[in-house]
């Protein structure tokens, strides 16, 4: 009965995989139109609603942005790259602050957001950066080229460097006797598959991706912070910084919070009691109604959903993210 039992389990989860397969595409193609029909909606939501900080002169505005939590492809990393356009097309946006709490993510994200804040500088608005908790890895990318960079004396930041994570699944599959049968047209065309032991071919591959993706990490931050390529690979090995360190080795100009941003940018363009705005968070509404949906989805999942789920996440990318770090 026994065995019985678990040949069972093998065929469930065997039939589970192949419709997945199937469906994914359409699956994706669906939430793809989803996503592109609404983020403009949500994006014009978002900027209609300003919140005011301080200040009353509507000819000079000090916008804040902010960056929280793990840079992903979605519609806050498209949020924050359109506010960063808006602001360098609006005349009386005269200087911008990005506020970040985030200990990195996707490479391509992190790469989007920096490419704005170039655009920024290049056309001659300032744009500062105040780290609060973390501010680390690809967080620390997109406030490299800032022109200048506040921290607290406990903010870690730094983390230099890029990670590809996966995870092999094939006890597992062993244990419910699946094998992994990949036709492919190259050897390393099924590589990172979590069906089998990463092999050394397959380690040396994204060892290369890893490796020109960290070139790139280093080239940036020596051209945002002013510093030799070699000075920064001293401190670019993945590890973290508290802001007392990050001052010392030059990662950070100086330890300094939000108020002290804006002071200091007032000062520098000689502004005149500037309103300083950012846009109104709408995540207790709309966080409120992605949640109820998930634990919808959530509370009537099988075991075999949730292994499906394992493999569709268990996809290897290059990430700009702290090591260690758990969502």
């Amino acid at each position: 009965m026994e065995n019985k039992g678990k040949k069972l389990i093998a065929i469930a989860i065997t039939v589970l995989v192949v419709m997945m397969a199937a469906f994914s595409k359409d699956m994706a193609a669906n939430k793809e139109n989803m996503e592109n029909k609404y983020i403009d909606q949500i994006m014009d939501m978002s900027f209609a609603r300003q919140e005011v900080l301080q200040g009353s002169n509507q000819n000079q505005k000090i916008k804040i942005i902010e960056v929280n939590g793990v840079i992903q492809s979605d519609y806050a990393a498209d949020m924050i790259v359109k506010d960063l356009k808006q602001s360098r097309e609006d005349e009386s946006v005269k200087g911008v602050i990005l506020k970040v709490n985030s200990p990195g993510g996707s490479v391509y994200a992190s790469e989007k957001i920096a490419n704005q804040v170039k655009k920024l500088k290049n056309a001659g608005k300032p744009i500062y950066t105040v780290m609060e908790e973390f501010a680390a890895s690809g967080g620390y990318y997109i406030s490299a080229p800032t022109d200048k960079i506040y921290a607290s004396n406990e903010t870690w930041t730094g983390s230099i460097g890029v990670i590809i994570s996966s995870v092999s699944l094939g006890g597992l599959f062993e244990k419910y006797g699946i094998k992994e049968q990949n036709v492919t047209s190259g050897a390393l065309k099924d590589a990172g598959s979590s069906g089998h032991d990463m092999r050394e071919d397959e380690k040396k591959y994204y060892q290369g991706l890893v490796d020109s993706a960290y070139q790139r990490f280093v080239e940036l931050v020596a051209d945002g912070r002013k510093m030799s390529k070699s000075d920064v690979k001293k401190l670019a090995d993945g590890r973290v910084y508290d802001g007392s360190q990050a001052i010392k080795n030059g990662l950070i100009d100086e330890i300094g919070d939000l108020d002290k941003a804006i002071g200091a940018m007032t000062s520098e363009l000689e502004l005149e009691d500037p309103l300083v705005i950012k846009n109104q968070e709408n995540s207790g509404f709309f966080g409120s109604i992605f949640s109820k949906i998930s634990d919808l989805r959530n509370s009537s999942k099988s075991d075999l959903q949730i292994l499906n789920d394992m493999l569709k996440d268990n996809e290897p990318r290059p990430m700009y993210l702290m090591g260690g770090y758990h969502e």
